[in-house]
């Protein structure tokens, strides 16, 4: 007999018992408590698969977290750290220079399944690895902090003060310039979709070789397991070269480019506009939450995706892992070969 059974007995049998039945606890969501912890990674959409020589390293230190005792928020933090250091990828050193040609600015999102915790930076800037600021807003009342105000709130957490611009965003801004003097070979004229000029809202002219053009977005991001089945989730992104002056995406919304719960975990990347619009994590954990394993998750949201808008995503179940994008830089085309576009990598 269980205790709450034999107390009701009691009451009962003293008469102090209240009107009302007394009803037990709800059983515990299903957890992967038997399943070995992993970490899985992706580089950004379309990221080309040499990458998987930084993405295979990032989640094996987040592999390594967990062995240490951390929990899966830290192995996913500590495999998108590890991104956001390379300056090959969009996200902490090496996020993309925006149209003026000197400003970069970041988001990023954390999300722990156990809890529900979740914490997110928009548009900051001048920190290193805007994930561990996202993870300090998760243990404010706050969930999302923007702009010149996420900048502080990292000064006051002790981030200093770091300028991300490295040598590989600057060869990528180059060819942004290159793309508009029309000396770039094999590109589409997206830009032309809208008038970037009529909006320019940055301080100071437009540069004139950059009046219109249309960046390519990324995101890194990494959601992890570990030994008593909990989930985690975290992301990072640069965002777009062309866009407006404190431009947000899905990064650092709620339930569009991560979530985590008892189920599972999502880090999605693309095209943010579009992630947000369908809530895209959210959506492919609710397929977890019903069994769906994860790779068919990751492949049924790709499929209903529309076939020109970029979109990639891993994610993470009690008993499984998927991964993949609907865009491939090495065959340059979309294409429903999802597992074997992006750089993506497990570590298990």
């Amino acid at each position: 007999m269980s205790t709450l059974v034999a107390l009701t007995a009691v009451l009962l049998a003293s008469g102090s018992a209240p009107a009302a039945s007394v009803e037990p606890p709800a059983a515990p969501a299903p957890t992967a408590a038997r399943a070995p912890p992993a970490v899985v990674v992706h580089g950004g959409a379309g990221s080309a698969r040499v990458r998987m020589d930084a993405t295979g390293p990032a989640a094996q230190r987040g592999l390594e977290v967990l062995r240490g005792g951390g929990s899966a928020l830290d192995a996913a933090i500590a495999a998108v750290v590890r991104l956001e250091d390379d300056c090959r990828f969009n996200a902490g050193t090496g996020a993309n220079i925006r149209m003026d040609g000197k400003t970069v600015q970041m988001d990023a999102a954390v999300m722990d399944g156990a809890t529900g915790g979740f914490g997110a930076v928009a548009a900051i800037e001048r920190v290193k690895n805007p994930v561990l600021v996202a993870r300090k807003v998760m243990e404010t009342p706050h969930l999302l902090v923007v702009g010149d105000g996420a900048t502080r709130f990292a000064r006051a957490m002790g981030f200093r003060d770091h300028d991300p611009i490295c040598p590989e965003s600057r060869a990528r801004y180059a060819r942004v310039r290159r793309i508009l003097s029309g000396k770039e070979q094999g590109t589409v004229p997206a830009w032309r979709r809208y008038d970037w000029r009529k909006a320019w809202n940055f301080p100071g002219p437009i540069p004139a070789e950059l009046k219109e053009a249309l960046g390519t977005p990324d995101t890194v991001g990494a959601v992890a397991r570990d030994a008593q089945g909990r989930f985690a989730a975290a992301i990072s992104t640069g965002g777009t070269t062309i866009t407006f002056y404190g431009r947000v995406g899905d990064v650092p919304i709620y339930a569009a480019g991560i979530y985590a719960g008892p189920h599972g975990a999502v880090a999605c990347t693309g095209n943010g506009e579009d992630i947000v619009k369908r809530l895209v994590a959210r959506t492919v954990y609710d397929d977890l939450a019903r069994g769906t394993p994860a790779q068919e998750a990751v492949e049924r949201a790709l499929a209903a995706f529309p076939p020109d808008v970029d979109l990639g995503l891993v994610a993470l179940s009690a008993d499984g892992e998927g991964g993949g994008c609907n865009y491939s830089a090495e065959r340059k085309a979309f294409d429903v070969r999802y597992r074997e576009n992006m750089a993506w990598s497990v570590a298990r």
